[in-house]
């Protein structure tokens, strides 16, 4: 769920990483991946899904990075059906994790605009741009196909590139913030601030994440996708750590929610694995991360102490193009394909644009393998250092229509 820039992709240096038991990765007999639904481009406008969630019954909700509109999806006959255009008006900008709220069975939204967008720039200039009012989450009654602000930077929150989104059973909302490394939450009105600014968010010199002897560009990103446990204790985070996935740099953060909705102190739940662009949390508690730069998509036990390959674009032929969004239901994972690598090369054409279903893929606690326990630590050693880290609030929010 992030945007990269192909200046960015020339200059990163990548190394061979490999992951034990990756390479002799062997498919569960009878697991089955088939692509449900593809959507069309609109002239040069790539039709590329990025966000997905469930209807609350046997249907997805998708949303469309560029085109910037939410689609609902019947997996089962593949039938989709356009909902709204978010945010309208003729805005444009990116609309990327989307999730549906349980308490009124709306869905949020999260879209950043589509002015400069200063990743890989140290004091993140886009962050600071007072004049941008649109970038924030969108509440759409699916419905009505009603579009209306939850919270942006227009209503006072200096949120700077909100990428995911999880709603837990209450409706408070938890929001990544790509470019500033936290993660924000707010309550069903929209108050609320940042939630949890641990150092594991951004990009660091953690152990067995990434290989800093490659260099590294200046400023810094981090988490990119939630997902809460289906008990309510845990949000699970996925960073894309440092440059290069395929030398193992996204990490799995576990922050415990603490009985008064804080946030606890965050620990490394897994690393070593690719850029993390998807993240899901099963009824029985199994982590589902999508590996966007290697097209993988790997699900571990709820201990994290057994991983196992489920989906592979190399590995088992499966129709994946940079693997980016999940959705559990109804036994199966359901995930969006965004292709960015294309689209950065201008090959929006040849992106598969597709919806993934991965049914009877078995269950890591039973067929998977080993899984190295990462290190442990309070902070990285080398955590982000203060110049390249963005400060909040980014800009002034009197009169903005909040308090």
């Amino acid at each position: 769920m992030m945007r990269l820039a192909s200046s960015v992709l020339g200059i990163l240096a990548l190394t061979a990483f490999v992951i034990p038991g990756q390479s002799l990765a062997q498919s569960v007999a009878g697991r089955t991946a088939r692509t449900v639904v593809t959507f069309d481009n609109v002239g040069d406008v790539p039709g590329v899904p990025e966000g997905i969630t469930t209807d609350g019954k046997a249907g997805l909700y998708v949303s469309l990075f560029v085109l910037d509109q939410i689609w609902h999806v019947n997996p089962a006959t593949g039938e989709k059906k356009k909902v709204a255009d978010v945010p309208g008006g003729d805005l444009k900008g990116d609309l990327i994790g989307i999730e549906r709220d349980p308490t009124d069975g709306t869905i949020l939204a999260a879209f950043k605009r589509a002015t400069k967008v200063d990743l890989f720039t140290a004091d993140h200039p886009d962050c600071r741009d007072a004049t941008d009012t649109t970038t924030g989450i969108y509440r759409v009654n699916p419905q009505t196909g009603a579009v209306s602000p939850f919270v942006t930077r227009g209503t006072g929150v200096p949120i700077c590139f909100p990428d995911d989104i999880a709603i837990d059973s209450s409706g408070n909302v938890y929001v990544s913030d790509l470019e500033l490394g936290l993660i924000w939450k707010f309550d069903r009105a929209g108050h609320g601030g940042v939630w949890s600014d641990d150092p594991l968010l951004g990009w660091t010199e953690q152990s067995g994440t990434w290989n800093a002897k490659n260099g590294t560009v200046l400023g810094y990103i981090g988490i990119n996708t939630v997902a809460l446990s289906p008990d309510g204790h845990y949000l699970y985070a996925g960073t894309d750590g440092g440059p290069g996935g395929s030398t193992g740099s996204g990490l799995l953060v576990r922050i415990p929610i603490q009985a008064d909705g804080s946030a606890g102190k965050a620990d490394l739940f897994a690393a070593g694995l690719g850029a993390n662009d998807g993240l899901e949390v099963g009824p029985d508690g199994t982590v589902y991360f999508g590996d966007t730069y290697n097209s993988d998509v790997w699900a571990f036990s709820p201990d994290g102490s057994r991983r196992q390959l489920i989906a592979s674009r190399d590995q088992f032929g499966d129709p994946l193009d940079n693997a980016t969004s999940l959705a559990f239901l109804n036994g199966c994972l359901y995930e969006t394909q965004l292709g960015f690598f294309k689209l950065q090369l201008g090959k929006a054409k040849e992106t598969l644009r597709n919806v993934v279903e991965i049914c009877k893929f078995g269950n890591p606690a039973a067929n998977g393998t080993y899984t190295p326990r990462p290190v442990l630590e309070a902070a990285p050693k080398t955590p982000r250092s203060p110049a390249a880290r963005a400060t909040y609030p980014l800009f002034s929010t009197a009169g903005r229509g909040r308090p």
